[in-house]
């Protein structure tokens, strides 16, 4: 007889995963989308993008457009990418403009997202410039890295991830170069990455060149309310070690990881972004301490590359897997808390409208 599927129990020895389900259902993507990337804080770039007043990026945060601005009081802000007149975009791409004027009916607004001018508009009752700024989005400007959250109610960074990057803040983040943004394709539901990420047991195996060059004993993992770290030197290190040393990996809920690798002092963001349920979006964008990449770093590089062609490919096995309708449910390790701690999350922001039973004390 098929066992009913249960909720994540909160304690690791005796929990299920998410029935699979979640990871086959373009439904459930699109609740998450609402209950949860909505409701997020998502990165969008880094302070050296912005270096002078009209400085500008467009991005998307589930689904709606977005713009990033530089204004001339040097204030960085975030608006809906969307005409207040008949909801058109404004611009594409990254630039610089005094300007946002829009290609539609050539509605013009101000850095500050106020409406500058509205050239069709004579003679119309009661209308009011104030009406019609710019939508706001929550902006924060966290250790140099720029995040926006489309909700407005949403707590801050430094309230939902304390202690971020405690062991190298002191590597003046800010410093570091944004010398490249790959994206790559993935036929697997964007939850199955992340899990993927968030435990190690399958680096042995899967990882091979990567791995030999740590110290796999002294594997450290901690567990905070809404992020995880990862962490484990170079042989040959203590655990006390330098950036490049060793890695130190920062995972923040739902889908964005920071990856400090071993080698030239380096960061990578990795993002997880869904394009339907079964086929993601990875966006990675690599950061050195200087502009021109030295053979170390292209190296370094080549490594990364590899092991993220070894993770995408083992996240299609996975997708495949799951759609075979055998697999329902599976159970965690107990070196797989961080994949729980994800598991967990993921339920109580979706448990209101994809609800799952208690499991039953005879379950186990």
């Amino acid at each position: 007889m098929k066992k009913p599927e249960v909720r994540v129990s909160e304690k690791l020895s005796e929990a299920c995963t998410l029935p699979s389900w979640l990871y086959t259902n373009q439904e459930v993507l699109e609740v998450e989308k609402r209950e949860i990337f909505k409701k997020t804080w998502q990165y969008v770039g880094h302070i050296s993008q912005f270096n002078k007043p009209g400085d500008y990026i467009t991005t998307e945060v589930a689904d709606a457009p977005i713009i990033i601005s530089y204004g001339n009081d040097q204030e960085l802000r975030a608006f809906y990418n969307v005409c207040t007149h008949r909801a058109a975009k404004l611009v594409e791409g990254e630039g610089n403009k005094a300007i946002f004027s829009c290609p539609y009916h050539a509605w013009t607004f101000k850095l500050d997202g106020s409406l500058n001018r509205a050239p069709n508009m004579n003679g119309v009752e009661n209308f009011e410039h104030k009406d019609f700024c710019l939508k706001k989005i929550q902006l924060e400007v966290f250790e140099s890295f720029v995040f926006v959250n489309l909700d407005p109610q949403a707590p801050s960074m430094s309230t939902l991830f304390p202690d971020l990057f405690q062991h190298v803040k002191t590597q003046n983040l800010g410093d570091f170069k944004r010398v490249r943004v790959k994206e790559s394709i993935c036929q697997s539901n964007w939850k199955i990455g992340i899990d993927n990420y968030l435990e190690c047991d399958h680096c042995s195996i899967v990882h091979k060149a990567l791995v030999s060059k740590l110290d796999m004993n002294q594997y450290e993992v901690a567990q905070y309310e809404n992020y995880s770290y990862q962490g484990t030197p170079l042989k040959g290190k203590t655990s006390e070690f330098s950036l490049g040393e060793g890695g130190r990996y920062y995972w923040l809920y739902p889908n964005t990881w920071f990856s400090f690798d071993p080698g030239p002092a380096n960061l990578s963001i990795h993002q997880s972004i869904p394009i339907d349920h079964k086929t993601t979006k990875y966006v990675y964008t690599t950061f050195f301490k200087t502009d021109e990449i030295t053979e170390e770093e292209q190296s370094l590089m080549a490594i990364d590359e590899l092991v993220r062609k070894e993770d995408l490919e083992i996240c299609e096995t996975v997708q495949k897997g799951i759609e075979t309708g055998v697999y329902t449910q599976g159970r965690f390790s107990l070196t797989e808390n961080c994949v729980h701690q994800f598991h967990l999350l993921l339920q109580k922001d979706l448990e209101e409208k994809l609800p799952l039973q208690p499991a039953p004390s005879s379950a186990f």
